[in-house]
Parts: structure tokens; C-alpha cells; sequence
């Protein structure tokens, strides 16, 4: 993959941005395998959600995005999006480990 100040012409272009998004897509499966991976040490189905812990992971990719050069307000709503989807995987995986039918609340 050429570097942005490398292409030539529009075809490089997309082939770098499609390069990178197969690689953005392929972190995302990497971050989920770590967030099903995660499900093994919480105790009950209530302890997933972990919102000190969502309360302070946002802040971070607040100041990550700005030393990116990045807007904030693109990239926090972004990732709060895939922090949560993220918890909704880690409950359905969390569930079936316990066998748990999909609907069903445990308490």
C-alpha cells in the first residue's frame, strides 16, 4: 500500500482506503474476540456493562482522537457506538456460556 503523498492517481487512493478498511474491520473482530474473552471473569450478567469502566475509556478516545488530529465529536460518539454494541455481544456470549436461552434475564 502506497503512502497518501505516494498515490498517482485515484485508483491508489482507493486502494489505500480499502486496505485500511479491511484492517479497521479486522481490529474490530480483534476487539471483540478480547470482549467475549473478558465474559470469563464476570460473575454475573449485570457486571458486563461496566460503566465505570465505559465512563472512563470515553475520555481517553476523546484525548487520542485530538493527538490524532481527529474530531472528538466524530470519534467519541463512534466509539461509545462500538463500546456498546461490544456489551450486547459480551451479554449474548455471556449467556450462551451459561446456558442461558438468549431473552432470558438472570439475576
Amino acid at each position: 500500500m502506497k503512502t497518501p503523498e505516494q498515490c498517482s492517481d485515484l485508483q491508489d487512493i482507493r486502494c489505500g482506503i480499502d486496505t485500511l478498511d479491511e484492517q479497521i474491520i479486522q481490529a474490530l473482530g480483534q476487539r471483540l474476540a478480547y470482549v467475549k474473552a473478558a465474559a470469563q471473569f464476570k460473575p454475573t450478567e449485570q457486571s458486563i456493562a461496566a460503566p465505570e469502566r465505559v465512563s472512563a475509556m470515553l475520555p481517553l478516545r476523546h484525548q487520542w482522537a485530538e493527538q490524532a488530529g481527529l474530531d472528538p465529536l466524530f470519534v467519541v460518539p463512534l466509539f461509545a457506538q462500538i463500546i456498546h454494541w461490544n456489551i450486547a455481544q459480551q451479554v449474548r456470549h455471556w449467556r450462551a456460556r451459561h446456558g442461558l436461552e438468549q431473552g432470558a434475564q438472570h439475576e
